[in-house]
């Protein structure tokens, strides 16, 4: 809830907060500083790419190509659930699985589109 006074509602959002995602909000300005110079679906596809490659335990290198986007978002979504979330993307029906691929590839911005998912899938 509220706190009545501005410096007691400070000090809930720290000694509170659970640490692994106030970290992981602290650390995420080092991407979010590069609105001046990319564009708003860039700057999410560096931190996408940023949490997979941040991930304990690590996940191997970031996925490109279609669906990639979907995998990554998904990760994110899942938070400390992301391997899970992973394990039962894949099995998802493969129906289902391209229509969440095309939904979570959009960037809903004009003229903006994530470029790993034009990517050939490596290897």
């Amino acid at each position: 809830g509220a706190e009545p006074f501005p410096q007691e509602g400070c000090e809930k959002f720290v000694l509170k907060f659970p640490q692994k995602v106030l970290s992981s909000f602290l650390t995420s300005f080092s991407i979010v500083q590069h609105l001046s110079t990319k564009t708003e679906t860039e700057v999410y596809e560096d931190y996408l790419d940023w949490r997979w490659t941040a991930h304990d335990p690590p996940l191997g290198t970031p996925p490109s190509g279609p669906g990639s986007i979907a995998r990554l978002r998904v990760l994110v979504m899942a938070q400390a659930n992301g391997q899970r979330a992973l394990e039962a993307y894949r099995i998802v029906p493969s129906d289902d699985r391209r229509v969440l691929e095309a939904e979570l590839s959009l960037s809903g911005l004009d003229g903006q589109c994530y470029h790993r998912e034009q990517m050939h899938e490596k290897g």
